[in-house]
C-alpha cells in the first residue's frame, strides 16, 4: 500500500469529507480502502473521512449514527444489520449500550463507551474533551439529544460529531434525519445543551 500526501474537500454521490495535509493510504489493485485518521497519525482539528446516508426509516437514526461513525473507521455497515443488531424497534433503540455494542463488534474494538455526566457544566466540559480526544484519533462522537440545531427530538435521536474547530468550541454535526446531508457546525454549547440524560458514546 503506497502513501501519498492531498488536502482538499469531496463532495460527491452521499459523500461528504475534509481531508487534512496528511499521509493517506492509497489502495493497490484489488483494494478498497477509507483511510482512518487514527492509521495516518492525523492529530488536528478538521473532520474525519467519513459518508453520511440519511436514515432509512423514522425510527433508525441511532443505526444511521452509528453508520455514519463506522465510516470514519473505514467500515460500511448497512443501517438494516446495524439495526437489526442493536435491536432497534418502531419505537427506536432501547437502550444506548447496544449501540456501544455495535460500535465496538464493527469496527473490531473495545474502545467505545457509554459516557454519562452529572450536571450540564461537567457534560460541556467532558464532551470538549472527548470530541477532540476521538476525533484527533479517527473515532466520531455519537450523541443522544432532544434538541440539535434548531430542530426539536422530543422522543430523542442520535446524530454523530465528526469534526472539530475552534479549540474544540465548534463541532461537526452529521444528523441523519436531515436529507440535505451537510454537516452543521454548531458550537459545544449550542450541542450539550440539547444533549439527553447528559451522555453520548465516545
Amino acid at each position: 500500500m503506497k502513501l501519498a500526501k492531498i488536502t482538499g474537500a469531496v463532495a460527491a454521490a452521499g459523500v461528504a469529507m475534509t481531508i487534512l495535509t496528511a499521509p493517506v493510504a492509497m489502495a493497490a489493485p484489488g483494494e478498497n480502502v477509507i483511510p482512518a485518521a487514527a492509521e495516518l497519525g492525523i492529530q488536528a482539528e478538521g473532520v474525519l473521512p467519513h459518508e453520511f446516508q440519511v436514515q432509512k426509516t423514522g425510527y433508525w437514526c441511532s443505526a444511521a449514527a452509528a453508520r455514519i461513525a463506522l465510516t470514519a473507521r473505514g467500515k460500511k455497515i448497512e443501517q438494516s444489520t446495524l439495526a437489526s443488531y442493536m435491536k432497534v424497534t418502531t419505537d427506536g433503540l432501547p437502550n444506548i449500550k447496544n449501540l456501544e455494542s455495535a460500535l465496538d463488534h464493527y469496527a473490531g474494538t473495545t474502545y467505545y463507551q457509554v459516557k454519562q455526566w452529572s450536571n450540564d457544566t461537567e457534560l460541556q466540559r467532558r464532551l470538549k474533551e472527548d470530541v477532540i480526544y476521538n476525533v484527533s484519533r479517527g473515532h466520531a462522537v455519537v450523541i443522544n439529544v432532544i434538541r440539535l440545531n434548531g430542530r426539536n427530538y422530543s422522543g430523542g435521536h442520535y446524530a454523530t460529531i465528526v469534526g472539530y474547530r475552534a479549540g474544540g468550541n465548534e463541532f461537526a454535526v452529521a444528523d441523519p434525519a436531515y436529507a440535505g446531508g451537510k454537516l452543521a457546525w454548531l458550537t459545544g454549547a449550542n450541542v450539550s445543551s440539547g444533549i439527553k440524560l447528559r451522555r453520548y458514546v465516545a
